[in-house]
């Protein structure tokens, strides 16, 4: 790689940076999975985990690894525990891979082609929006990327050490999230006759891929085998659920349309069109395309769509396709003629621009900071309650004791935070005085005579 191409990396980096750090505290979430995450590496700064864990689980699902709570960790500590840490980390691997696609990808499609690929990566309304979420599904897009190289590389140049790469990311897959689980091992097998590797290279890559695993293992062992008790429910639960099979696959293709109307032209809606002509980009890909990238876009495509339908369930999150976000924009850029992509680009430009300023959504991390900083006027100790729907309190109490704010059951002055905006608050059955709403939530107060 020569100094030219690292300094054009380092500018689509900071150009990815910039737009995703731009008023991302308005339009950052603090919510259900942030809370969790916050309250677990705040644990982790002081101690109380070894370094095999913490280990997160998803709600209703099996547990997963620490290796996002560790990345989370060096910002929480450089920032003295502020829960912009969180957006901040996620957005910054965001960018990161925006900069890595130009990076990794130029030699394979050359600048040209790396350069609006990346482009696209770093102005999408979407992918700004979603990399301003913190959690382990942030991670996705560049487990993704390194994925798709290093199965390219072991392929183009017969390298073992990318073939180790391989083992690696499938074991660290197991640390992200649920979706990227079975994506190296189904690649591999439908790849396995351009592998060319005697047995003990396959043993050492299999040996890289369970190095990660190994804090899942101990965790198991520690727990009577929770984890995999707990899989084995999930995939039962999965197989019993009676879900008709030409409705999930309607479901599947018009979600992922959602998703490709989101990443190009900034409107996040439902297109069962769309849905299917990327899907029939990913089919002529495979089966008629020699280029090995455009392949592997097409089968990580085919890939997740298969494995959403066996999922069999009609609400399925829309993220379940971060597998497969680069794989479509390498899908289109692979696809069509210069000039019709410059065309796409300059649209998709256009109706991305419009939300670059989209003012605070209602419970974001910027919306709970200004609440907060409201209660710094009382001197006094106050005896502060939380009336939200579940999940939609997450941050407010340790921004309370970031704050330094005094807290104390017994003071007269008690006040009420609620996202409950069009009723009468009462506090302690005494109808309280509205003091402020910021967003979706409100305060109020009573003071005890």
């Amino acid at each position: 790689m020569t100094k030219q191409s690292w300094i054009i990396a380092i500018v689509i980096f900071i150009f990815a940076f910039a737009l995703r750090f731009n008023q991302y505290a308005n339009n950052s979430p603090f919510d259900w999975d942030q809370n969790r995450d916050y309250s677990e590496v705040s644990q982790l700064a002081k101690g109380k985990f070894p370094i095999l864990g913490p280990v997160a689980k998803g709600e209703g699902g099996f547990y997963l690894g620490s290796l996002y709570y560790y990345l989370l960790y060096p910002a929480y500590y450089f920032m003295s525990g502020s829960l912009s840490s969180l957006p901040l980390t996620s957005l910054t691997i965001d960018a990161i891979v925006a900069g890595l696609i130009f990076l990794l990808l130029t030699k394979i499609i050359g600048k040209n082609k790396s350069i609006l690929l990346a482009i696209f990566w770093s102005v999408s309304w979407f992918l700004i929006a979603t990399s301003r979420i913190s959690w382990n599904v942030a991670l996705v897009p560049l487990w993704s990327l390194f994925t798709i190289y290093a199965l390219q590389k072991t392929i183009d140049d017969n390298s073992t050490n990318h073939f180790y790469l391989l083992g690696l990311l499938a074991g660290l897959s197991i640390h992200i999230h649920v979706s990227a689980i079975p994506i190296i091992p189904l690649l591999l097998l439908v790849f396995i006759k351009k592998i060319q590797f005697p047995v003990f290279i396959w043993i050492k890559m299999i040996v890289c891929g369970i190095i990660p695993i190994v804090p899942l293992i101990l965790f198991d062992l520690k727990h009577q085998f929770l984890n995999l008790h707990l899989l084995r429910n999930q995939i039962s639960y999965q197989v019993a659920t009676k879900t008709k099979f030409l409705p999930m696959i309607i479901m599947t293709f018009t979600k992922l349309g959602k998703v490709v109307s989101g990443i190009l032209f900034y409107k996040f809606a439902d297109s069962l069109l769309l849905g299917l002509l990327v899907a029939a980009l990913a089919v002529k890909s495979f089966f008629f395309d020699k280029r090995l990238l455009q392949q592997i876009a097409g089968v990580i495509l085919m890939l997740s769509v298969i494995l959403v339908i066996f999922l069999h369930d009609y609400g399925f999150p829309e993220y379940y396709f971060a597998t497969a976000y680069l794989a479509i924009l390498i899908l289109i850029v692979g696809n069509f003629p210069k000039l019709f992509l410059y065309g796409l680009f300059g649209l998709s430009l256009i109706l991305n621009v419009r939300a670059y300023t989209t003012q605070s959504s209602g419970f974001s991390l910027k919306v709970k900071e200004d609440i907060v900083n409201t209660l710094l006027v009382y001197p006094d100790p106050i005896d502060l309650s939380y009336n939200f729907d579940p999940g939609r309190d997450g941050g407010l109490r340790y921004l309370v004791e970031l704050k330094g704010i005094k807290l104390d059951p017994k003071s007269r002055t008690r006040i009420l935070l609620t996202d409950k905006t069009n009723t009468p608050l009462y506090i302690d059955g005494e109808l309280a005085r509205d003091l402020i709403q910021i967003g979706n939530i409100r305060t109020a107060l009573y003071i005890v005579q």
